[in-house]
C-alpha cells in the first residue's frame, strides 16, 4: 500500500508514460501496466457508473481539484476510509486538510489500494499483480496467456534488432527500449501496446469486470481505505475538522487557523457547500452512510 503522503500528492504529480511502461521491475506478464483509460473503458463498458465518492487532500490539492472538475484526468477517491487517515495533518505539522465529497464517473472500483500510477496526461495505470491483491477470488490465468500472445510479438517487432544474443528475453529487450528507439518508434510501440491491451480487456471482459468494477456493488472494506479511480468530477461539499483551540495559541496554530478559514472561503467561492466536523469518526460514519444509501438505489 502506498504511503498516505503519496496518496495526498497524487493530484499534482505524474510520471512520464515511457517511464511507467518500461519500469525496471517489470519481468512477467502480470506486471505489465494496464491503462485505466476513460475513452477505452467507454468502448468496453458503455454504461457509465456515476457515484458519490470522497477525496482527502490538502490546501494545494483542493485548488487542483477545483481545476479538474468536468475533465477526463482521473484521481484516486474512496467510498470508505478509516477516520485516522481522514484527519492526517490536522493536528500536526501536515497543515490543513479537507475531505471533498463529489459526484464522479467511476473507472475502477477496488476494495483496497491498487497502487494506481498517474502519468503526465492524467491517465492512471495499474497491473494484474496489483489487481490480484484486491481481487483474491478472480482468476487471471487466461488474461496472462493473452497478454503473452499480445506482448511477445510486439517486443520482437520493434526490439528484436537490438538483441545481442539468441537467448535474450522479451523482458531484457523491453527494458532497453527507452535507450535504443527514437521518438517515432516509441510512439508506435505505445500505440500498439494500448491497442493490444484494449483487445485483451475486451476478450476477458468478465474477468476485468469482476476485478475492476464489482466492488462498487459492495462499497465496504476492512482495509484502511478502498480505491476508486474516477474522473469527470463535480465537487458538492468540502468537509473540514475543527482545529483544537488551546488557551495560549502558538504562532503555528494561529497560522493554521487562518489557512483553514482561507480554504473555507475559497471552497464557498466555488459554490461548494462546507461542513465542519467535531471529530473524524463522525465523518467516517457519514461516508459509510452515503455509500450504503446509494447502494440501496
Amino acid at each position: 500500500m502506498k504511503s498516505f503522503k503519496q496518496y495526498l500528492n497524487e493530484v499534482r504529480e505524474g510520471t512520464s508514460l515511457s517511464d511507467l511502461l518500461f519500469l525496471p521491475r517489470i519481468g512477467y506478464y502480470d506486471q505489465l501496466m494496464i491503462p485505466i483509460s476513460s475513452p477505452m473503458f467507454k468502448r468496453i463498458w458503455p454504461d457509465t457508473l456515476r457515484a458519490t465518492v470522497f477525496h482527502t487532500t490538502d490546501a494545494d490539492g483542493i485548488k487542483s481539484i477545483a481545476r479538474l472538475q468536468g475533465k477526463k484526468k482521473s484521481i484516486s477517491a474512496f467510498f470508505s476510509m478509516f477516520s485516522r487517515y481522514m484527519e492526517v495533518g490536522v493536528a500536526t505539522q501536515g497543515g490543513v486538510h479537507a475531505v471533498l465529497e463529489m459526484d464522479a464517473d467511476v473507472l475502477l472500483s477496488a476494495s483496497g489500494d491498487v497502487m494506481s500510477h498517474l502519468d503526465r496526461s492524467g491517465r492512471r495505470w495499474t497491473s494484474i499483480s496489483d489487481l490480484k491483491e484486491t481481487s483474491r477470488w478472480t482468476k487471471f490465468s487466461a488474461v496472462e496467456k493473452d497478454l503473452e500472445k499480445m506482448f511477445d510479438p510486439l517486443v520482437k517487432k520493434y526490439l528484436k534488432r537490438y538483441s545481442l544474443h539468441d537467448k535474450v528475453t522479451v523482458w531484457e529487450l523491453w527494458r532497453m527500449a527507452k535507450r535504443k528507439v527514437d521518438g517515432k518508434t516509441m510512439s508506435l510501440i505505445i500505440k500498439d501496446y494500448m491497442d493490444g491491451m484494449e483487445k485483451v480487456i475486451k476478450k476477458n471482459i468478465d474477468t476485468f469486470s469482476s476485478a475492476m468494477l464489482s466492488y462498487a456493488k459492495k462499497r465496504s472494506t476492512d482495509l484502511s481505505w478502498d480505491e476508486q479511480v474516477v474522473n469527470n468530477i463535480k465537487v458538492k461539499t468540502a468537509h473540514f475538522f475543527k482545529l483544537p483551540i488551546p488557551i495560549a495559541q502558538t504562532d503555528d496554530q494561529i497560522e493554521m487557523s487562518e489557512k483553514q478559514q482561507e480554504l473555507i472561503e475559497f471552497t464557498e467561492s466555488k459554490g461548494w457547500s462546507t461542513k465542519m466536523w467535531d471529530a473524524a469518526i463522525e465523518l467516517e460514519a457519514y461516508t459509510r452512510e452515503v455509500a450504503k444509501k446509494e447502494l440501496g438505489k
